[in-house]
C-alpha cells in the first residue's frame, strides 16, 4: 500500500509524463499540419506543371503541323522546279535544233546566191518575162534554130524563177525559224525567273522549315524539363503523403499513450481519494472519540454538581443527556 506521498509522487509522475506526451502529441500534429500545407503546395505546382505540359504538347502538335505542310510546300516547289527545269532543258534542245536548221537554211541560201552569181532575183519580174517570151515565141514566124536558142533562154529563166522561189521558201523557213526562237528565247527567260522565284520561295520555306524545328527542339527541352519536373513532384508528392501517414500512426500511438497515462493516473487519483477519504474518516472518528471523552469527563463533573444540589443550566442539562446520565425527556 503506497503512503499519500508516494501516491502524490506518482501523481505528479505521471502528470508530467502527459505532459511530454502532449507536448509531442502537439508537435507531431502541428508537423503533420505543415506537411498538409506542404502537400498542398506540391498539388498546386503540379497542376500547374501538367497544364503547362498540356500547353507545351499543344504547341508542339501546331508546330509539327506547320512543319508538315511546309514539308509539303517544299516538295510542291522542288517538283515545280524540277519540272520547270525538265522543260527548261527541252525548250533548250529544240532552240538548239532550230539553230541548227538556221544554219542549214542560212548556207542553203548562201549556196543559191553563188549559184545565182550574187544578183537579186525578182520573182515577179522573171514571171513577167517568161510571159511576154511564151507569147512572142508563139506569135513569131517558125525558125527551127531560132526556137532551140528561144526555148534554151525560157529554160534559163525558169531556173532563175525556180531559184527565186526556192530562195523565197527558204527566207520564210528562216524567218519563222527565227520567231520561233525569239519566241523560245522570251518563254526561257519566263521560266528562269519564275525558277529563280522558285528558288527564293525555296530557301524562305527552307529558314521557315529551320526556324520551326528549332522551335519544336525547344519545345522538347521544355516537356522534358516539365515532365521531369511532373516526376519529382510526384515522388515528393507521395513522400509527403508516406510521411503523414507515418506521423498520424505515430500521433495514434501517442494518444494511445496519453490515454494509458491517463488511465493509470486516475487510478492513482483513486487511490489517493481513497486514501484522503479513510484519513478523514479515521480523523472524525478520532475527534469524535476525543469529543465523546470530553463530554463524559464534562458531564461527570456536571452530574457530581447535580448531586450535591447545585443548579444547572439548559445546555448543562443537555450535556448530561447527552452523556446519558439523564434520560431524555
Amino acid at each position: 500500500m503506497l503512503s499519500k506521498e508516494e501516491l502524490l509522487e506518482k501523481i505528479r509522475e505521471i502528470n508530467s509524463r502527459i505532459d511530454e506526451v502532449q507536448r509531442q502529441i502537439d508537435e507531431t500534429t502541428s508537423e503533420i499540419n505543415n506537411k498538409r500545407t506542404l502537400l498542398e503546395e506540391i498539388r498546386k505546382e503540379l497542376a500547374e506543371v501538367r497544364s503547362h505540359i498540356e500547353g507545351a504538347r499543344g504547341r508542339l502538335q501546331k508546330t509539327r503541323e506547320l512543319i508538315s505542310s511546309l514539308v509539303e510546300r517544299k516538295s510542291q516547289i522542288i517538283n515545280q522546279i524540277r519540272s520547270l527545269r525538265s522543260e527548261l532543258l527541252n525548250m533548250n534542245i529544240t532552240m538548239q535544233k532550230y539553230r541548227e536548221k538556221l544554219v542549214i537554211y542560212r548556207n542553203l541560201l548562201s549556196t543559191i546566191n553563188e549559184y545565182a552569181g550574187g544578183k537579186t532575183l525578182e520573182k515577179d519580174k522573171l514571171k513577167r518575162i517568161i510571159e511576154q517570151l511564151e507569147y512572142f515565141f508563139e506569135t513569131s514566124p517558125t525558125n527551127p534554130e531560132w526556137e532551140r536558142q528561144f526555148i534554151k533562154y525560157i529554160s534559163e529563166i525558169e531556173k532563175e524563177l525556180n531559184l527565186a522561189d526556192s530562195m523565197e521558201k527558204i527566207k520564210a523557213h528562216i524567218a519563222e525559224l527565227k520567231s520561233q526562237i525569239d519566241e523560245f528565247k522570251s518563254k526561257r527567260e519566263a521560266i528562269r525567273s519564275e525558277i529563280a522565284r522558285l528558288v527564293q520561295d525555296l530557301n524562305t520555306v527552307k529558314q521557315e522549315l529551320a526556324q520551326l524545328k528549332a522551335s519544336r527542339q525547344e519545345v522538347y527541352k521544355e516537356l522534358a524539363k516539365l515532365k521531369e519536373r511532373r516526376e519529382e513532384l510526384k515522388k515528393r508528392r507521395e513522400e509527403i503523403k508516406s510521411e503523414i501517414l507515418q506521423l498520424a500512426l505515430k500521433r495514434k500511438e501517442l494518444r494511445e499513450k496519453r490515454r494509458a497515462l491517463q488511465e493509470e493516473l486516475e487510478k492513482y487519483n483513486v487511490l489517493l481519494k481513497a486514501l484522503e477519504l479513510a484519513e478523514r474518516n479515521k480523523a472524525r472518528a478520532r475527534a469524535r472519540e476525543e469529543r465523546v471523552e470530553s463530554l463524559k469527563e464534562r458531564a461527570e463533573v456536571l452530574y457530581n454538581r447535580l448531586l450535591n444540589g447545585e443548579r444547572l443550566t439548559h445546555d448543562e442539562i443537555k450535556i448530561l443527556i447527552e452523556a446519558g446520565y439523564l434520560p431524555e425527556e
